[in-house]
């Protein structure tokens, strides 16, 4: 079976109208270009010597998802920044269809750099997939940081296994957004990607899910996360020593991590351990004193950073999404 013949079929009927001509090209000269991306991208990924189970997983479900009409590719014609202009939306019309939405920044650029449209797609693809496979999770929890972080590291990472198991066998030429992305997962688990994308610290969220997931009380929690807290109280002054800029910032975002996402993960393990549905308005963290004063404490501390690290935030943001 030919899969983007049939693909195409249920392409076209769905393409999104656009209001706003702000390119010369029109809808009309950008489907040839989307339908050629999508049949190289089959192939690319057919032609792979190499495989990898969880690429194969994600992107093999999502092309029987495309061939049952259950998701559509759209192509936005506003969408021509950076590389933020491709994105997964979840019912995204009355018809109440998923879709992938392609901005015309990666169809422009497909001639030249079309690995950069093949490894966003398969980012796109792998949050399709949590959708159709966890539906009321992702749509319960798509509000909250904590998920929507995890989201996104999973993300990169289908992402970057698919660089480094069906491009790079290939000897196909990256960009150097797919070669940051290796470097990346090679050397730090994909934690700077994640920094930069979601102003996160992973190695701290990480061990905030041991703590959440864990099989002691609420309480039990509650003092692991203070004795966090306290811990880097104690380390705050070390900062200032920090020659290494890079270094510097990830030490950083673990305070802002701690600072911004402690609400949200105490209320998750509340949730958790109660098996009911807590209204968020009447949570407070002020419940558990200690705690409470802890992260106060960090949040007063760390505000002597925040302008130096909403810029490094900003600018990595705008180097990574546009030096390809």
């Amino acid at each position: 079976m030919k899969l983007i013949t049939h693909l195409f079929s249920i392409l076209l009927f769905f393409i999104l109208p656009s209001t706003v001509f702000a390119t010369p090209k029109t809808l009309n000269d950008y489907e040839p270009i989307l339908r050629n991306a999508l049949t190289q991208f089959e192939k690319v990924f057919k032609s792979s010597p190499k495989k990898h189970e969880l690429v194969e997983q994600k992107v093999v479900f999502m092309m029987n998802q495309a061939l049952k009409g259950e998701v559509t590719f759209l192509i936005d014609l506003n969408a021509n920044q950076d590389l933020s202009a491709m994105g997964f939306v979840d019912f995204y019309n009355e018809n109440k269809k998923p879709a992938i939405v392609i901005g015309t920044y990666f169809l422009d650029q497909f001639e030249k750099n079309p690995t950069i449209f093949f490894s966003a797609l398969v980012h796109e693809f792998t949050h399709a997939y949590d959708f159709f496979n966890s539906q009321s999770y992702f749509l319960y929890y798509k509000n909250n940081r904590i998920v929507k972080a995890l989201f996104e590291a999973d993300a990169y990472a289908v992402e970057s296994l698919f660089i480094q198991n069906y491009l790079v066998p290939q000897n196909i030429k990256l960009t150097k957004f797919e070669v940051f992305l290796l470097d990346d997962l090679e050397k730090s688990s994909l934690s700077k990607i994640i920094l930069i994308n979601q102003t996160v610290s992973l190695p701290l969220l990480h061990t905030f899910l041991e703590i959440r997931d864990s099989k002691e009380t609420i309480e039990a929690k509650v003092g692991s996360l203070n004795v966090i807290g306290e811990n880097l109280l104690s380390k705050f002054e070390t900062i200032q020593t920090l020659k290494d800029p890079e270094n510097k910032m990830e030490i950083i975002s673990i305070y802002f991590t701690y600072s911004i996402l402690l609400d949200q993960l105490v209320y998750d393990i509340e949730q958790k351990e109660k098996e009911e549905t807590i209204d968020p308005e009447t949570f407070s963290l002020s419940k558990y004193s200690v705690l409470y004063q802890t992260q106060k404490q960090i949040s007063e501390k760390i505000k002597r950073y925040q302008k130096d690290f909403e810029d490094y935030i900003v600018k990595e943001n705008q180097r990574i999404r546009t030096e390809i």
